[in-house]
């Protein structure tokens, strides 16, 4: 699930080579390039000791919107390890009415802390012994575990929900349990809920009805196989919900009214993905036979794979315009195949997550190559592993890591990237049949149990019959990724093929690797693996006929990041190669030769004709970050093709309009055709390559902007990306413009209009800023006006908006609205931030007022 955002890349290089038999290294050390990432450190963080098995858990929860607390009952069913008189389970704020043996109604005493409750149990309890803890407790979430998503209906625009996110040890903010990755159980789970609302939990429904003398309706949800607590969920709200069995599996499909005729897009191939994962891996769908899915507004990951449940942010969810562009993929494939890989078999501890993600992010790819091709693969792969290396730019850890802070550190591109690249190694160095054995391996061995990574070493060295200590050691337990610097010699049908390993060897191991070099000749090519173990290494080959280029790795299979000059030849034979990738990393290293004519000219063909997307994407990057070194001709040109006649893509239709925005354009020959180039784009096919057209109107003509955009404003799309545009070109020219308008001027008159609405919208948000920015050319007969919007969001349910209304007061404020702040100023519930602004707006107004006088 959880994704962070670090920064910087060093772009991967790609590298020349040769193949062939190895030599003795020469004794020159090659030169090390330091680094200022560093390795992080901390405290070995080791879970709690079980003592207690938990085998089933009931739970009966019913909710108070207005309080947004939790009112619940749970019995949970425990078995002794070993000789005892207490008994720790996991409650973070709640309060409990009672803890008591369910079997023989006894009371207990017990402590609570901030995480933990110790029960003092009547009597010694010995291995194997058990007992029904019940618990009676109301519960109030910060915010963490289940949250309460517009619970008093205060946004108009907004629906009331409640979700939960128990991952990593978040649901006992709301329930108590056992809260450790480690532990396993069955479940049932009653949600009492106005029979307006719809549910979601884990399982099977197996009944829904209002039970006599209460006004609610209870759904019963029972979940038979056991699994992990952090799996636990939750979800209500008003939704369609379209079921749909194949096979055995029964999918139920959640889906807000507005988005009910699209979900065969919006879901699309979830069957198809289910049954991939049972034909590749030999293990059938591990849990009762239901899959659903829902999305939920507000939510802080994108998916989590909740056993039969998985919850999805709302934005997964779109109309047909917009599947046009998007796809819910890879998500979707994420958080199906973690049935397996993280519910199926579990990480131990949190040191452990990448054994869950890792794979996760691994089936993504795999899934991408079965339904779209070796392309696509290949290109997710590649930029995995570029995320990862922005990332380890700033820091290296090893992928198994006990010196977190807190989990969350944990969900990071080491987990998920890196993990799923340090797998495709492994298969790649096992082969296909050891590969998929080992997986097989993998889910029946640890089925419905808790692993780390040298089970993973034992399956896979079972299966292979090979010691793989070398891998684990470097790929999972040590810090970083190499720097292979390569140079190579050709001489006719003879190269020498030198490899240096140029990392900090002080901080990160010398690598093994056995990548693959392509061999290219003159009517042909051929593949040959090669070993990489020392700082120096070479490799002399010999052919039939002359060698024009060698390849190292020509698919990145190997996580390492590449270093190398390139002639100007041999990087324009390799804007031309057949090989994707070849292409593609060529592409990042074109800009060093942009003064060359033929390499211009190539990427300007690349842009127009290349058979792969990414590569034209790329291709328009060049041009755009060099728009001034290309013929104004054939920029423009290239600009104009862009269409989606000629390109489908609707990210590359998008890049190209950059191209016109970083042109030093003469305006007599061409701003006539560009203003109605960029007018045609702002009406695409593509909501955001229109959204984008917008934004580039406001850039180049921003006197016109209102004109343009016009049409447009009113206009509903995927997130509301066009009136997010729109309301940021406004303001924008706004800006730029500095005239003096009122409410008669268009421009000011559109960006009233967004400002005005209410509700938790971006561009209403971005509207309200631009008027604060922009105060001073505002005609003062309007500023009373604007005033109000203002005080109309004093009372907002969301921080931003109110603090924001502040801000506007600052500006637009007067004497008359002190006794208005100074009111809200007395009210307790007022957050510290809020209150300290409230202070400031009214120290301004009055200053401003008595400065006035």
């Amino acid at each position: 699930m959880k994704n962070v955002s670090l920064v910087v890349v060093i772009l991967a290089i790609m590298a020349v080579s040769s193949c062939g038999a190895l030599r003795n290294a020469e004794p020159v050390e090659p030169v090390t390039i330091l680094e200022d990432w560093i390795i992080p450190h901390g405290p070995e963080q080791v879970l709690r000791e079980l003592t207690w098995d938990l085998h089933h858990q009931k739970l009966h929860v019913r909710f108070d919107f207005e309080k947004e607390q939790v009112i619940g009952t749970t019995e949970m069913l425990f078995s002794s390890e070993r000789s005892q008189s207490e008994l720790v389970f996991d409650a973070k704020t709640m309060m409990f009415d009672s803890i008591y043996d369910v079997r023989r109604d006894r009371i207990f005493e017990y402590v609570q802390d901030s995480a933990i409750v110790t029960v003092h149990l009547d009597r010694e309890y010995t291995a194997g012994d058990t007992l029904v803890l019940g618990i009676s407790f109301v519960s109030e979430p910060p915010q963490r575990g289940l949250y309460f998503i517009n619970p008093r209906g205060e946004d108009p625009v907004k629906p009331t929900q409640i979700w939960t996110l128990g991952q990593p040890e978040d649901n006992s903010f709301w329930f108590p349990t056992i809260d450790h990755p480690a532990e396993r159980t069955t479940q049932e789970t009653w949600i009492s809920v106005p029979d307006h609302f719809q549910t979601l939990s884990n399982g099977l429904l197996i009944d829904s009805r209002i039970l006599p003398g209460d006004t609610l309706r209870t759904d019963y949800w029972r979940l038979h196989q056991p699994h992990t607590p952090y799996l636990f969920v939750l979800a209500v709200g008003e939704y369609e919900i379209t079921e749909d069995k194949k096979g055995d599996i029964l999918y139920r499909y959640y889906i807000e009214p507005e988005f009910a005729d699209y979900v065969s897009d919006i879901y699309k191939n979830t069957d198809t993905m289910v049954r991939f994962i049972e034909e590749v891996t030999g293990v059938s769908y591990p849990w009762d036979p239901v899959y659903a899915q829902a999305p939920v507004h507000g939510f802080i990951a994108r998916g989590m794979e909740n056993t039969t449940a998985t919850l999805l942010y709302d934005a997964v969810q779109f109309d047909k315009r917009a599947a046009q562009d998007l796809s819910n993929q890879d998500l979707i494939m994420h958080e199906v195949v973690h049935q397996w890989f993280g519910n199926l078999v579990t990480c131990k501890d949190w040191a452990n997550l990448p054994l869950n993600e890792g794979f996760a992010n691994y089936f993504e790819s795999a899934f991408r190559q079965y339904v779209n091709g070796q392309d696509e693969y290949l290109w997710k792969n590649h930029n995995d592993r570029l995320r990862y290396f922005e990332e380890a730019g700033q820091y290296r850890r090893p992928l198994i890591f006990s010196q977190y802070q807190i989990p969350e550190d944990m969900y990071d591109r080491h987990t998920y990237q890196k993990g799923g690249q340090v797998l495709r190694m492994l298969h790649d160095y096992l082969g296909d049949t050891l590969w998929w054995e080992g997986v097989n391996l993998w889910l029946e061995r640890h089925a419905f149990d808790a692993v780390d990574v040298f089970d993973l070493q034992s399956v896979f060295q079972d299966v292979s019959n090979r010691d793989l200590s070398f891998f684990i050691d470097q790929w999972f337990l040590e810090p970083g990724h190499p720097y292979l610097e390569i140079s190579h010699q050709i001489s006719g049908n003879r190269a020498v093929l030198n490899i240096s390993q140029i990392h900090d060897a002080d901080r990160q191991p010398i690598f093994t690797l056995y990548p693959e070099v392509l061999i290219v000749y003159e009517n042909g090519a051929k593949r040959e693996r090669i070993r990489i173990d020392k700082i120096r290494n070479e490799y002399l080959f010999k052919a039939d006929e002359n060698i024009i280029d060698i390849v190292v790795d020509p698919e990145r299979v190997q996580l390492a990041q590449y270093f190398r000059d390139i002639s100007a030849s041999t990087l324009f034979n390799r804007l031309q190669s057949e090989h994707m990738l070849v292409r593609a990393e060529a592409l990042s290293m074109a800009g060093d030769f942009i003064e060359y004519r033929n390499i211009r000219k190539r990427i300007s063909e690349m842009a127009r004709n290349d058979p792969f997307w990414g590569i034209r994407l790329s291709a328009y990057d060049l041009v755009s970050d060099f728009a001034v070194k290309f013929d104004p001709d054939v920029a423009v040109n290239l600009a104009f093709h862009a269409t989606y006649e000629n390109e489908q893509h609707y990210q590359v239709r998008q890049r190209a309009l950059d191209i016109l925005r970083n042109m030093e354009l003469p305006v007599s020959a061409y701003m006539e055709d560009v203003k109605h180039h960029v007018t045609v784009m702002m009406a695409d096919t593509s909501y955001f390559t229109a959204a984008y057209a917008i934004e580039t109107a406001a850039e180049l003509f921003p006197y016109d902007v209102a004109e343009m955009v016009e049409p447009y404003a009113g206009m509903d799309s995927y997130q509301d990306v066009i009136k997010n545009a729109a309301a940021t070109a406004l303001s924008g020219s706004l800006t730029v413009t500095q005239d003096t308008v009122s409410s008669d001027d268009k421009l000011l008159h559109l960006l009233l209009g967004y400002a005005s609405e209410p509700g938790d919208k971006v561009y209403s948000y971005i509207a309200l800023s631009g008027l604060i920015e922009n105060v001073e050319i505002i005609k003062k007969a309007e500023q009373p006006g604007i005033a109000k919007l203002y005080v109309n969001r004093l009372n907002d349910p969301y921080q931003r908006f109110r603090l924001l209304a502040l801000e506007g007061l600052s500006r637009y404020g007067t004497a008359e609205h002190v006794d208005l702040l100074n009111e809200r100023l007395e009210k307790d519930n007022l957050q510290n931030e809020e209150r300290r602004a409230l202070k400031d707006v009214i120290r301004v107004i009055e200053y401003n007022a008595r400065f006035a006088d």
